[in-house]
């Protein structure tokens, strides 16, 4: 679990890009947000390699906090999966394009990164995940119910 902090910088830094699906995200209780997002990369990675790539990628992290809110969400479809990526992409470029001016090269080396992100999220293994949210949250569901 994140703590509030956190999700408050990135929710403030996710209003400053202006992305996509933050009144999706506001649906959710803080709470449920600090639990959910995990950082940059699927639950399945290890924490400490998914810290890793987090600080190394930091640059994305609103979006990610919106595409781990997305996830959480999974009602397991393909629309609603590649709808998600699709923002995480869009997301991605608004992030780039908050922090770096548009003559700065690092703005589109970031955007080089986010469609080599967005393909890794759009492929097997952002399926995986997304079916991993999907398939826990039903699980859930079934346990309440019993």
């Amino acid at each position: 679990m994140k703590p509030i902090e956190v999700i408050e910088r990135l929710w403030h830094d996710a209003v400053v890009a202006d992305l996509d699906g933050m009144e999706f995200v506001a649906g959710f209780a803080d709470r449920v947000v600090a639990r959910e997002y995990n950082g940059i990369g699927p639950e399945y990675l290890p924490a400490e390699l998914r810290d890793k790539i987090t600080s190394w990628l930091g640059v994305f992290e609103p979006a990610a906090l919106v595409h781990d809110m997305r996830n959480y969400a999974s009602d397991g479809t393909d629309g609603a999966f590649h709808y998600a990526n699709e923002e995480f992409l869009a997301n991605c470029r608004k992030c780039a394009a908050a922090k770096y001016a548009w003559w700065n090269w690092k703005r589109y080396r970031a955007y080089a990164v986010a469609k080599l992100l967005y393909r890794f999220v759009d492929g097997p293994f952002g399926w995986k995940a997304w079916m991993d949210c999907y398939n826990r949250k039903n699980n859930n569901q079934k346990k309440e119910t019993e």
